[in-house]
This record gives C-alpha cells, structure tokens and sequence, in this order.
C-alpha cells in the first residue's frame, strides 16, 4: 500500500530515510504495531481473567502493589491512584484483608479512618508474582542478545513517556474545549477605567 507521497510503507524494521514519506510510513507501522500489541495485551488479560475465575490474587495483584510503593493510604487513596471507583476497589481490598495481604491500620491522623497496609503474606505474594512475571518476560525475550534488550528497553521508556505526555496534552485539549467559554471580563466605564 502506499502512502499519499506515493511510496510504499518501510518495511517493519528499515530504519526511516528522512524524507516526509518515509517518516509517515514509519509512523503508520509504529502504530500497527502499538495497536497489536495493545490487542494482544486485552487478549492476555483476558485469558488470564478466563483461568483466574474467583483467584483474588490475579485479580488484585495491582493492588498490592500500589499499596507496597505508596501505602500504607487509605482506600480512597487507593481507588485514585488505580483510576477506579472506590466500591470496585473496597471489595477487592475486603478480599484481600480476609486472606491474609493487607491489614487494616489506624490512621493517627485521623481515628475515623483506617489505613491499608501490605502483610508479610502479601510481600510474599508480591514476591512470587514478581518471580512469575520476571520467568515469563526472560521467556519472551529468548533469542535476544542483552544489548537488544537493553536499546528496546531503553526505547520503550522514552515512547512510553512520550506517549503519556502527549495524551494527557490532548486530552486536556480536548476537555478545554468542550467546556463553555469563560465571560469576559468586561472593562470598567467611568474615569478610573
């Protein structure tokens, strides 16, 4: 297929040319690209959730991360940082509590409320998932010389950043502009405007 230019698409892999075509072909297989990967992603979870049925591990392992890095916090502050509603997130948190992970703590800053932390039993479930997740990517990386993995590594991070930075501009772009206009203010009459 080819681009408006006229030139067909770079190959997966060629190295762009500089001209605006190449660059555009460029572009569209790093997107064909990400948009695979995002498909295959969704299809993983999906088939981890499929298997995982009712095992609160798979389906809160995020959690007790986030509680690790940042906690002990509330569960307020917890459904935030995931980006979920704080009902979604109290149950799983309630879940959690009965096996064992996290523990419910007195918020000395506040007696009405509780703070959640990470048990040893759930560092060690952190532990072994963090054990399965490295198996898992070494298996996936297999074939790959270390300084492969470390420019793909390297690359990731910066598209990675790239790519929040830049949706979160047009998102915030976006949100401006669906809002109404603010009034203007209008100029004061009289001798002291």
């Amino acid at each position: 297929m080819a681009d408006s230019a006229g030139t067909a698409p770079a190959a997966h892999g060629a190295a762009p040319s500089g001209s605006p075509g190449d660059r555009g072909a460029t572009v569209a297989s790093v997107t064909q690209s990400f948009l695979g990967l995002q498909r295959t992603v969704r299809r993983s979870k999906a088939r981890l959730n499929a298997a995982a049925g009712d095992d609160v591990e798979s389906a809160t392992q995020g959690l007790l991360h986030v509680v690790a890095a940042e906690g002990p916090l509330r569960a307020s502050a917890l459904a935030s940082s995931v980006h979920s509603d704080l009902s979604t997130v109290s149950r799983q948190v309630a879940a959690l509590v009965s096996r064992g992970l996290l523990e419910r703590q007195a918020d000395q800053l506040d007696g009405r409320a509780s703070l959640l932390a990470v048990t040893g039993a759930g560092r060690a479930a952190i532990a072994q998932h963090e054990r399965g997740r490295q198996a898992f990517f070494d298996e996936v990386l297999t074939g790959w010389t270390t300084q492969e993995m470390r420019q793909f590594a390297e690359q990731l991070e910066r598209f990675t950043a790239a790519y929040d930075r830049i949706h979160t501009a047009w998102m915030d772009e976006r949100v401006a502009r669906s809002q109404p206009p603010a009034e203007e203010a209008k100029p004061e009459e009289g001798p002291h405007a």
